[in-house]
């Protein structure tokens, strides 16, 4: 899946020269936690957060309350920006989520900001790729890392006729080559297909198997 599928397009951009307190109503405003900041160029020149903005804000009783308020984003906002482009892998970006465990990614096209990945975004592309959000039922199926062996569970729910929703491989952490396969299927009760799976030589993994 593309970056471009799933980015908020067009994003609400801070200018340098702007002040926490905009950077507060906006993402009061807006319900984000996010901003890029460009600078006159309209270039990409840093992000803030909210937890940048929180950090940034002395005590409610401290006199300089009033004045950090009017402190410039420059100040507080993150110059060393992870990007992404519009053609980038979801897939790829989700790595640098995990490794900078960052919040959210500006998507560059050039020097030229034209939308924004965030957690949630990636969060409800999991559910989207997962089919999570259809009705229907998980099974789990453990199988040796061979070539057709897709098909071969393909061909199982072809001939029962059940539509298999999603569809995601996970490596057996207790077995070298082997797979777990996990399965969203369109029915609500999986027990005909589960039999069927049995008969067929498969290995379903009922939940204490897998604790």
């Amino acid at each position: 899946m593309l970056v471009e599928r799933i980015m908020t397009s067009p994003v609400e951009t801070l200018h340098v020269n702007d002040t926490i307190h905009d950077a507060m109503n906006m993402m009061s405003r807006l319900s984000i936690r996010h901003i890029p900041i460009v600078g006159d160029d309209g270039n990409l020149a840093g992000i803030i957060s909210d937890k940048d903005v929180n950090l940034a804000l002395p005590s409610i009783a401290s006199s300089d309350a009033e004045l950090s308020l009017d402190l410039e984003v420059n100040k507080i906002m993150r110059q060393q920006v992870t990007t992404c482009h519009p053609l980038d892998f979801v897939e790829e970006i989700a790595k640098d989520f995990y490794h900078f465990a960052i919040g959210a990614i500006p998507v560059m096209r050039g020097k030229k900001i034209v939308g924004i990945v965030t957690q949630k975004d990636m969060l409800n592309t999991f559910l989207e790729l997962t089919g999570i959000k259809e009705p229907g039922s998980i099974i789990e199926i453990k199988i040796k890392d061979r070539m057709g062996v897709i098909f071969e569970i393909g061909k199982v729910f072809k001939d029962l006729n059940i539509k298999i929703v999603s569809i995601s491989i996970y490596p057996d952490a207790d077995k070298k080559n082997h797979k777990i396969i996990v399965l969203r299927i369109d029915a609500m009760n999986p027990l005909i297909a589960i039999e069927k799976l049995k008969e067929s030589g498969f290995k379903v993994l009922d939940p204490s198997e897998m604790s």
